[in-house]
């Protein structure tokens, strides 16, 4: 199957007054990072007048981590102990996320030695904050995979569809720190449409139609 950015969504999941995600195109790029193909395709659908998955504010919202806590939050979300740091990490283990122009991809650092070997590279020698979230003891760190906010893993069928329902990104890899107690979202990174298996290109096509 060819690439087609654009999907029309089927009214009945995406056009009621009472659908939890409301749209009228899903753009399906996957990567929606700021002047990428996939966000240019968003920003010209918004210029037509297209109620479109995802906006552009949506995209940008999600990939800065710092944001994506609050939002995240905000809307119920469980989220880990984070913090802004520049320069005094906490103890580890912890997850590290650049806030700079140049990285989206968060890195696990277990130990002191890792903290003292990446302390230099995620800030850049100083010039840029680090959102840093504590890791509990008992944790393991998944990445889930949703399409139009589905998963192919029972366990994650809520959790999933509450995050798109609030994020709105048709693709997601979405990195969830899993505790006794609950889901807490770490981030929100791209799914490029290019990478999608035959199951999960068969979900796009049963939630709506290509669009030429």
């Amino acid at each position: 199957m060819s690439y087609k950015p654009f999907m029309t969504l089927d009214r009945q999941r995406f056009g009621q007054p009472t659908s939890a995600v409301r749209a009228e195109l899903a753009n399906v790029a996957g990567d929606y990072t700021y002047l990428t193909r996939g966000y240019y395709a968003s920003l010209d659908s918004e210029l037509a007048g297209k109620v479109i998955l995802p906006s552009t504010a949506e995209a940008l919202d999600a990939y800065v981590v710092a944001i994506a806590m609050e939002k995240a939050h905000l809307a119920g979300i469980p989220v880990p102990d984070y913090e802004v740091i520049t320069d005094r990490f906490p103890p580890a283990p912890m997850m590290a996320y650049p806030i700079n122009p140049f990285s989206l991809r968060g890195e696990l650092l277990l130990d002191a030695a890792a903290i003292e070997s990446r302390r230099k590279g995620l800030t850049y020698t100083g010039k840029y904050a680090v959102l840093v979230q504590r890791l509990p003891e008992d944790h393991r760190v998944d990445v889930l995979r949703l399409v139009l906010g589905t998963t192919s893993v029972p366990e994650y069928l809520a959790f999933g569809a509450k995050i798109f329902e609030v994020f709105r990104l048709p693709l997601m890899r979405v990195r969830v720190i899993v505790t006794p107690q609950e889901y807490q979202l770490s981030a929100i990174e791209p799914l490029p449409f290019k990478e999608l298996d035959d199951a999960e290109r068969a979900v796009l096509e049963g939630m709506g139609t290509w669009r030429d």
